[in-house]
């Protein structure tokens, strides 16, 4: 049969040992405690073992109580226990002001954010190790490059650059543009006697203009 229990004030249980220093444990054995009203919890360490945990809060607050300017401890956040394994975390790091991650390394890593620290990458250029999970669609623009800097398309290894599609078009030099050892420059400019308009230069030497079909033709006459 149910009992009810009323008091007037606190209701307080304590347990002492023989030289009267508060010891020993209280022990609840049942099927579900209910608590109606606020729990409050002190002491050094709260244990809950239990296989799923249902928290309605939206907000959970860390390193509550803080006294300092910033975390003293300078981590704070969520450890994950890999038994054998080196815990995983993800934690605030004071010191570098950066939410960070530790893959179970034993090291934190920040967490890539933009430039002005507004969150999430804004830039290609604040990911130093990019990488494509599917086609680039340049949408129409460019990909240009800064002061008078190369834009370099290097295969690895064995690897070939193909171009596939439609033609390819060289917008015309202006004029010759300088060799660079060890390469084969290939340009465009006005049409010369060659009547292409396409040029190289092999390493450093002069600029060749690819004879056209019908120029060759001549030339062979002629020459």
């Amino acid at each position: 049969m149910a009992t009810v229990k009323r008091t007037s004030g606190d209701y307080n249980i304590y347990t002492y040992d023989a030289s009267g220093t508060v010891d020993g444990n209280v022990g609840i054995t049942t099927h579900t405690v209910t608590i109606t009203g606020n729990l409050n919890v002190t002491g050094t360490q709260t244990t809950v073992n239990s296989t799923d945990t249902n928290i309605q809060d939206r907000l959970i607050v860390l390193n509550d109580g803080e006294s300092g300017a910033g975390v003293t401890g300078n981590l704070s956040g969520l450890e994950v226990d890999r038994g054998s394994e080196t815990n995983a975390r993800l934690v605030y790091v004071e010191s570098t002001d950066k939410w960070s991650i530790d893959n179970g390394t034993g090291t934190v890593i920040a967490i890539a954010t933009s430039a002005s620290g507004n969150g999430g990458i804004e830039n290609v250029v604040e990911d130093t190790t990019p990488q494509l999970g599917g086609d680039l669609d340049v949408n129409g623009q460019s990909i240009v490059s800064a002061s008078n800097g190369n834009i370099v398309i290097a295969a690895d290894g064995s690897g070939i650059l193909h171009v596939d599609g439609s033609a390819v078009r060289l917008q015309n030099e202006a004029s010759d543009p300088t060799g660079q050892s060890g390469y084969t420059t290939v340009y465009a400019k006005a049409a010369g006697s060659g009547g292409t308009g396409l040029y190289a230069v092999s390493g450093t030497t002069s600029a060749d203009e690819l004879v056209s079909k019908s120029k060759a033709v001549v030339f062979g006459i002629i020459f």
